[in-house]
């Protein structure tokens, strides 16, 4: 099988504008028709109105959560509408629970093949457990999503995150910089402090950007920038493109890799994370990873001092969002994204 001859629809949440890269590796692979499904809420005057009187007159802030849940949902479904039955060959849903029926009853009517992806753990959003089943392959990138459930959701299928593999615009590297960005999350900003401290030592330039919002106000930190608005997943690209090396903090809710660790791999720069799972995967080398454990920098100076060790390209393919894609989709020839040694 081919995709030249194939349509597709991809369908995610529109957070840090991650669908623009989608779209731009669907194109870059040659699907003959392929369309990214991301609606923003954005606030009329009547909503607007209407969550200040809920949030700040009758103390239900999840006001606004809710409607903007319901408009993404309900978008997706009016689109979904104008198809006929059976007319797509692939419908891809990322953050599935954040569906309603109405919308999954059309993603059912409209593709030929359904693939869902939680890039979470299962277990933060548990509505994700009522829709497994209503999807032919439905991955995940916890490895113990696997151990807990798949028993009992045979559907259930392992993957890691991956890179995208559009080509990118030639930049100027600073060896010296090291680069971050990420959103504030109470458990993880002690770990990214103890990093950056530790990096001041060696006289890197630190680019350090903390998508802070609210909680802005009450941290601060030399050597970290906190901003109030997410920065676009495409200039988050470019900005690790030209940087040296870069930084990872482990979420707390799970041990699925984050995209820094394979964007890392694309650009072939050395990687800071606490995520020791890592250690578990057949790219990781430790010349090229250096893993925090227990709060030790034991070996970071030899670490920064190592020259950075270059992976086989086939290898490197392997984590790509065109393999990743194949995989998910089970159009062979593939690379399954779930070596863990």
């Amino acid at each position: 099988m081919t995709i030249a001859d194939k349509n597709i629809i991809v369908i995610l949440p529109p957070e840090f504008e991650l669908y623009k890269a989608i779209d731009k590796n669907l194109q870059y692979m040659g699907f003959a028709q392929w369309q990214v499904l991301s609606p923003k809420f954005k606030h009329s005057f009547k909503t607007r109105v209407a969550n200040f009187v809920f949030k700040h007159l009758l103390g239900r802030k999840e006001y606004k959560r809710k409607i903007v849940a319901t408009y993404y949902s309900n978008t997706i479904a009016r689109h979904l509408k104008s198809y006929q039955t059976q007319s797509v060959d692939f419908i891809v849903v990322v953050r599935p629970d954040l569906l309603q029926d109405d919308a999954l009853n059309e993603v059912a009517r409209v593709a030929r093949k359904k693939v869902a992806y939680q890039w979470d753990g299962l277990a933060r959003f548990p509505r994700v457990f009522d829709v497994i089943a209503r999807f032919d392959r439905f991955f995940v990138f916890d490895p113990n999503d696997i151990t807990a459930y798949q028993s009992q959701y045979p559907n259930l299928l392992a993957c890691t995150n991956f890179y995208f593999d559009f080509p990118m615009p030639h930049v100027q590297v600073n060896a010296r910089e090291v680069m971050y960005a990420g959103a504030y999350q109470a458990g993880r900003v002690a770990s990214l402090v103890k990093m950056v401290d530790q990096l001041q030592k060696y006289n890197y330039e630190l680019n350090i950007q903390l998508i802070a919002g609210s909680n802005s106000h009450h941290f601060s930190h030399p050597q970290i920038k906190c901003i109030t608005r997410c920065v676009s997943f495409l200039t988050y690209l470019e900005s690790s493109l030209k940087a040296g090396m870069l930084l990872d903090i482990k979420a707390c809710e799970h041990n699925g890799l984050s995209f820094r660790i394979f964007e890392a791999m694309r650009y072939g720069k050395k990687l800071i994370t606490d995520n020791a799972t890592v250690k578990r995967y057949d790219f990781y080398r430790p010349e090229n990873i250096f893993v925090v454990e227990n709060g030790s920098f034991e070996g970071l100076s030899q670490f920064l001092n190592t020259p950075y060790v270059p992976l086989p390209p086939s290898l490197v393919r392997k984590y790509s969002f065109t393999n990743w894609l194949m995989y998910a989709l089970d159009i062979p020839p593939y690379q399954k994204t779930v070596n863990i040694i």
